[in-house]
């Protein structure tokens, strides 16, 4: 199957707060084989995007970190780019259907991350590449758990636990949100995806950035 505008999404919005929306088990498990599936062949060692890399030794490694892949580019290089931009655009419309303070965008990027071990820093999605907009960004996890913080303006930080098949999308008075993935949690990867993923977390993430194009 690939994604259409049939897609059954029961999952219901949560507004978090103006431009923060999550949604809970948004896709079932066949929906989120097909994106498993999907991102490990966009990525393939040897292709135009991989999460792997050669040492100087000759070891391949992950590109991005001790145990994390990063492929980002325009989903014009990317397999099948109509449809999974169809599926972002999808998403923030369900968002905006919930919340008014959320943004409409062009999807142009695609960020894929693959975690076999540990998370991300603190930080803003505020380079170049993440848009100089306040356009969303759409964010789809699968495989392993994980706790998610976030910092709201005036509030003291918290932790959103993702599982495989939520999404969660900020944008609008919450696109500069100040974020972070705490370490992926053992055992939490669902077996229907074990075996197309491994042991690990795989991310999608959406970004409307229209001022990098050409130059990824």
């Amino acid at each position: 199957m690939a994604f259409d505008s049939q897609w059954k999404i029961s999952s219901q919005a949560t507004v978090i707060a103006p431009g923060l929306v999550l949604f809970k088990g948004c896709f079932n498990q066949e929906q989120q084989i097909w994106m498993a599936k999907y991102a490990m062949g966009a990525t393939s060692e040897g292709g135009a995007h991989s999460f792997k890399t050669k040492a100087p030794n000759g070891e391949i490694v992950f590109n991005n970190d001790v145990g994390r892949g990063r492929v980002y580019d325009a989903i014009t290089t990317f397999p099948e780019p109509d449809t999974i931009r169809s599926l972002c655009n999808h998403l923030v419309s369900l968002a905006r259907e919930s919340d008014g303070h959320m943004p409409m965008m062009i999807p142009t990027h695609l960020l894929l991350l693959y975690y076999s071990s540990g998370g991300m820093y603190w930080h803003r999605d505020s380079d170049p590449n993440d848009g100089d907009n306040d356009h969303p960004i759409v964010s789809i996890s699968l495989g392993k758990s994980v706790d998610f913080g976030i910092k709201l303006i005036g509030k003291a930080e918290q932790r959103i636990r993702l599982e495989s098949g939520d999404v969660l999308i900020w944008g609008g008075p919450n696109r500069m949100l100040l974020h972070c993935v705490d370490d992926v949690i053992a055992g939490s990867c669902p077996s229907f995806l074990s075996d197309i993923i491994g042991d690990a977390r795989l991310n999608f993430t959406f970004r409307d950035a229209p001022n990098i194009l050409g130059e990824e």
